[in-house]
């Protein structure tokens, strides 16, 4: 079963926009940290990935019910597993900001204080998101799996189904926060270019 890990690789990228901010263009430094991000979330997907490979390998042999019991099971550690990266990604991302903002001179505090909400706030977002699909995902995989009126064939691709639908949940998902982080950037770059223009007088 795809964990579909690719949404933790979600959780920073969303985060990081925001540190356009917090450096006054970001630079080598920033460049660098986002980077360092990325290698640690592709690193905590091909963990995962070969878990899932090993976890596929141990279901030969068991019975339908074993084998629900199981995925169930490990849908649920892995589950945990992302939940707790990702608190760590987010948690490093926020000590970034907060090091960068200390530093900029070109914000205001209440500027300062918006763009740590804002991050915060499409962290919360995510969490509650993937919180929800999560225990979609357990309840659908259950009831499929639990349905002795279809085929191993039928269950394979209404699964397939389900799992493609929630995909593109995913995608309008990042696509709203990425539209709300366009707009967080303009709002604070607007501010930042009234406050340098001359005064006029």
């Amino acid at each position: 079963m795809d964990k579909r890990v690719s949404v933790v690789v979600l959780a920073v990228l969303l985060s990081v926009p925001v540190f356009v901010f917090a450096g006054q263009g970001g630079g080598a430094q920033g460049s660098g940290f986002r980077h360092q991000q990325k290698e640690k979330v592709q690193a905590h997907h091909e963990e995962q990935k070969a878990e899932n490979k090993q976890f596929h390998e141990s279901l030969k042999g068991k019975t339908p019910e074993e084998k629900v019991s199981a995925i169930t099971a490990h849908r649920q550690e892995q589950y945990g597993e992302n939940k707790e990266f990702r608190q760590k990604i987010h948690d490093e991302n926020a000590a970034y900001l907060k090091e960068k903002l200390a530093n900029n001179t070109k914000l205001s505090d209440a500027q300062k204080s918006e763009l740590t909400s804002f991050m915060e706030s499409q962290y919360q977002e995510n969490v509650s998101f993937r919180g929800t699909q999560h225990t979609e995902d357990v309840a659908y995989f259950q009831k499929i799996a639990g349905d002795a009126t279809m085929t191993q064939e039928q269950k394979k691709q209404a699964l397939k189904s389900y799992f493609s639908a929630q995909k593109e949940e995913t995608k309008k998902h990042r696509e709203s926060q990425r539209v709300e982080n366009k707009s967080e950037r303009e709002k604070i770059r607007s501010e930042v270019q009234a406050q340098a223009a001359p005064s006029g007088n």
